[in-house]
């Protein structure tokens, strides 16, 4: 189930994913739901596309609730999908063409969540999703009986297994403001689960710890903080199938309307520099925020998502 280390949101992934302690609304859950505990709004919906690689797409959606001004927390709704396109099915057989072809499928992975997260103080922060996971590659062939036995496929009846697994999941995460300026900690474990037991082999899911740093560079200067912000974030990644990483980002704002946006990972094999544009219109107490970034992705095609959130 590697597609749940899969970054959803075009603003974190055109900062390189270095997104741990950065508040935010509804697309926290997709991070650190911990971050979420303090959203300026009562509600916040988000959506998102991503055109993975390989023609594989991905989409998802979040809901943030903020009820009694945030008095008992914040409780939220995600849901992510994975398409990964159609295959073609075919079958070893005794024939012409030496095999036969039994049309296409398509498999899919899918993580549906709640979320919660609470302020235990105005500087200390705490949150956890509890989620549904699901992979479904295909209902296979295993064998077939070809009733006339000379193996060229005729009249065949077919035996099929269904190559899926499903399980639950836990995130946890925190959030602590540090108290100099605008400068931020914070840690999550993301995809904690049993063991999976897909096609009688046992697996884990992509478990993956993080910390991370935040913070406005500008507030150590006399720049006006409503015209001009620097946000500068940095977090350190230790997934459970891949070294230790590193993803620095960066985002500049413009009068918290325009904001243009980079990013570095390393190591890794493929995609390591990001890059993306937001756009954000206040329309009377609510916001609406469009967001586009761009991946570097090797010998593969480059990755583009696209994420719109609306708050109010």
């Amino acid at each position: 189930m590697k597609f749940l280390s899969t970054s959803l949101d075009a603003r974190a992934a055109g900062m390189g994913d270095s997104h741990t302690a950065i508040q935010t609304g509804a697309t926290a859950m997709f991070y650190n739901p911990a971050s979420m505990a303090q959203m300026p709004h009562k509600l916040s919906i988000t959506g998102g596309h991503l055109e993975w690689i390989a023609d594989i797409t991905y989409n998802s959606a979040g809901v943030a609730y903020k009820p009694s001004d945030g008095r008992y927390g914040v409780v939220g709704m995600h849901i992510a999908s994975v398409d990964y396109g159609q295959f073609q099915e075919t079958v070893l057989a005794d024939n012409e063409r030496g095999y036969l072809d039994l049309g296409t499928f398509s498999p899919t992975s899918i993580s549906v969540g709640l979320s919660y997260a609470i302020a235990l103080s105005s500087e200390f922060m705490i949150g956890t999703n509890l989620k549904y996971v699901s992979l479904d590659l295909a209902n296979a062939v295993t064998g077939f009986d070809n009733g006339n036995g000379n193996g060229n496929g005729d009249n065949n009846n077919f035996s099929r297994t269904e190559f899926r697994a499903n399980t639950m999941a836990v995130d946890f995460g925190l959030l602590y403001r540090v108290g100099f300026e605008s400068l931020k900690f914070a840690m999550s474990v993301r995809n904690f689960s049993p063991e999976v037991t897909f096609d009688d082999e046992a697996t884990e899911l992509s478990l993956t710890f993080r910390i991370g740093l935040s913070m406005d560079l500008f507030d150590l200067t006399d720049l006006n903080p409503d015209m001009h912000s620097l946000l500068f974030s940095v977090d350190a990644n230790r997934p459970r199938d891949f070294y230790e990483q590193i993803m620095v980002g960066a985002e500049y704002s413009f009068m918290n309307r325009f904001a243009v946006r980079g990013g570095y990972v390393f190591p890794t094999d493929e995609s390591n520099l990001s890059a993306g544009v937001g756009f954000r219109q206040p329309i009377g107490n609510s916001a609406l925020n469009v967001d586009y970034s761009y991946t570097t992705f090797g010998i593969f095609e480059n990755v583009q998502r696209i994420s719109v959130q609306f708050s109010f």
